[in-house]
């Protein structure tokens, strides 16, 4: 009986060490688990993503946090925007014209500009009205020119890599959540204005001559992107899933999509499309969206 009792005993200090050591281990994951969900947390969701074509990186934005990754998605190192603390990130561009130049805009921010990947920032609101700017987007093949959407204001354009900008279009911005220009063929002028709306995808030539529906896809527009390599090829994320358009946005085709909640779009020059949730989870398609794989699964 005594025997019994005293291997009790042992195999209570056991259990009890045992205990111990799992409640120790828990801590230490947590210790190292705790930092990252945090920062997740204080992130919030994924805003904008972008593709250097002059350096094949990825960039992704948070509302407070801007990220690149020089392999593809599958790993991501922070940019310091010390400005991002006045104000929320919206929107991103990189400028296919001129190597190292990258925009990033949003309310309280205006516009920032980067010529040496991220390094330093300087201001471009001269000639702005505000710093509500909702939109940013670089003309495929003139440098300097690029274009910001302003609440309650308009389409502004600078032709200076924005140390100066001219009002463009009044009527027409409210309600544009992305907007991005294309060198397709047909334009009046040097190309074409391609906008994410509530009410699907508008398009203007870049003279700003007329705006109008491209095609009828009945379903806010979150998204929209084209292939650098086919301009008349372009892709939209709504909230009825992706679709695609080979013919400038006249006709649409749903795509098959990887995640319904997919909120943001960009092409490499290679022909891979990139298409990430608000939450991170990146995928990409080498087929125009007919095949996907998760890239950080």
């Amino acid at each position: 009986m005594r025997e019994d009792k005293t291997e009790m005993s042992r195999l209570d200090r056991f259990a009890r060490g045992f205990g111990a050591a799992t409640v120790l281990i828990a801590l230490l994951f947590g210790i190292g688990a705790a930092p990252a969900a945090a920062e997740k947390s204080a992130q919030g969701r994924v805003v904008a993503l972008a593709y250097d074509s002059h350096s094949d990186a990825l960039l992704k934005a948070y509302p407070h946090a801007l990220y690149r990754s020089d392999d593809g998605g599958k790993s991501w190192r922070k940019i310091a925007v010390p400005a991002v603390e006045d104000g929320e990130i919206a929107s991103l561009a990189d400028s296919p014209a001129i190597k190292g130049v990258m925009y990033i805009a949003g309310r309280g921010l205006g516009v920032l500009l980067t010529d040496d990947r991220g390094k330093t920032w300087v201001e471009r609101n001269d000639g702005l009205p505000n710093r509500a700017v909702i939109s940013i987007a670089a003309h495929t093949t003139q440098p300097e020119t690029v274009y910001a959407v302003v609440q309650d204001s308009g389409v502004y354009r600078s032709q200076d890599g924005g140390k100066s900008w001219r009002l463009m279009d009044r009527s027409s911005q409210g309600g544009i959540h992305q907007l991005i220009h294309s060198n397709m063929a047909g334009s009046m002028q040097t190309g074409w204005l391609f906008a994410a709306t509530p009410k699907g995808v508008r398009r203007v030539m870049d003279c700003f001559c007329l705006w109008q529906d491209a095609g009828a896809l009945g379903s806010p527009a979150r998204s929209v992107a084209f292939d650098p390599r086919q301009p008349a090829h372009i892709f939209v994320a709504t909230e009825k899933g992706l679709f695609r358009s080979a013919d400038g946005g006249e006709n649409w085709t749903q795509m098959k999509s990887p995640n319904s909640k997919i909120s943001a779009l960009a092409f490499a020059p290679s022909g891979i499309l990139y298409a990430i949730t608000e939450d991170g989870a990146l995928f990409q398609s080498a087929d125009q969206g007919d095949a996907w794989n998760q890239v950080n699964a």
